[in-house]
This record gives C-alpha cells, structure tokens and sequence, in this order.
C-alpha cells in the first residue's frame, strides 16, 4: 500500500523536549530559588524532572508535588506557577537534530505531514511556532481542542480525515509505546516508535512496524518502501 501520509508526536520526537526541560528549570531556580547553591539546585532539578515524568504528569499535579518537595520561602499560588510554565516553556523548546531537513525531504517526496500531541493549545502550538515549522504541516491536531487525547482513536481518527487519507496509507511516529504505538495501532495505522535510548516492552501485545533512534532514519525507510512499492 502505498504510504500518502506521515503523522508525528510533538515532545521528545520533532522536539528535543529533554534539553527543554533542563532550560526551564534554570528560568525555575532564576526566578524562585536565586541564592541556591549548587547542591540546592541539583536537589530542584531532581525534584522537578521526577514529578514532571517526562510530561505525562498532569501540570497541576506537578505543581503540588513541587510545592511540598522544593525549599520555597514563599511558593506561588497554582495560577501562577502554571501562568510561569506555560509561558516560560515554549520558547526554551528546542528541535531534534536534522528536524527541519527532514520534514523538507518528506514533502519533496509529495507526502502529506500532521501531528497529533496532547497537552494545551496555548503550550503546544507555543512550541510549533517557536519551531518554525508549522508550513510543513497540512493538519495539527491537540488533544485540548478535540476533546479527547491519546491513545484513544478517535484523536487519530480526526488527523486522518484531515488529511483525507486511509490509515493504511499512514505511518505515525511517537515515542510513547502505549499513547503513540497503541493507539495507532487501534486505527490501523503503522506506528514506528521514536526512541533515543529505550528498549521495546516485548509484554505488549503490539510491536513497532519500524524502531528509529533519529529522525533521518525517516528518510531511507520512506524511500526504501517507495521504491519497493514502484518495483512492484
């Protein structure tokens, strides 16, 4: 079949959200724990990158976990440590290697690019903008304004029909094995996982149709599959 499309995750696979991350929490100590030492900000940075749990913990929740685990003088109310977040993380967001050459060599191949990511509107179109590469895309969806995140089908489902494509004519790249590869997979989409460092949890009852550790990796599969189809 021949592949018209390639969905993308946000975080951790067309953003390097690790280095994000560890920009944001110098901005953190900068604003609320100026005097720390060096232990003190070792301690913070521990703190916070456990209870973020790489983005998939609720902010909210992340900011209660914070306000009994850091040495605040005077911790800020929820609203406004989120306020902080939010506008404070989108512009320490920073591209995977090759990001932009990649999606470029996509679309001269005439395929049609979109993301699917969960979190805010506010957040997540903050990073594809700070990204610069919201031209290469012809459909974004976040989970926010659909109303509903992954891994449940129906978010992939809404990309798909903005993209007028079958998902058979798909592949979705995600790093998460069960909200990218599982919930792909129930759409019938062929998922590759995205990972820099991980091993593939052989317990799942689904496996990767292809396992990638940088997104130039992309590119000869694509053309691999492409050529392989026109042989055919």
């Amino acid at each position: 079949m021949t592949v018209k499309a390639i969905i993308f995750d946000l975080d951790e696979t067309l953003t390097d959200r690790r280095a994000a991350i560890n920009t944001f929490i110098k901005r953190l100590i900068a604003r609320y724990f100026p005097d720390s030492d060096e232990a003190a900000q070792m301690m913070i940075a521990k703190r916070f990158k456990e209870a973020d749990h790489n983005g998939y913990r609720d902010k909210r929740e992340v900011y209660e976990m914070l306000v009994e685990q850091l040495p605040w003088v005077n911790p800020p109310k929820a609203d406004e440590y989120l306020s902080f977040f939010r506008g404070e993380i989108a512009s320490c967001i920073q591209p995977m290697d090759q990001l932009v050459s990649v999606l470029r060599e996509l679309k001269t191949w005439g395929l049609k690019l979109g993301i699917i990511t969960n979190g805010t509107v506010q957040v997540q179109e903050g990073k594809i903008h700070q990204l610069g590469i919201r031209e290469y895309f012809d459909s974004i969806v976040i989970s926010e304004e659909a109303g509903v995140k992954k891994p449940d089908p129906a978010i992939f489902t809404r990309a798909l029909s903005q993209l007028h494509v079958m998902p058979s004519e798909t592949w979705y790249v995600g790093d998460h094995p069960h909200n990218d590869r599982i919930g792909a997979a129930q759409c019938g989409i062929k998922a590759i996982w995205y990972t820099r460092d991980g091993r593939w949890d052989d317990s799942l009852d689904v496996k990767p149709y292809r396992t990638i550790h940088k997104l130039e990796q992309l590119i000869p599969i694509y053309a691999e599959h492409h050529e392989g189809k026109c042989i055919r």
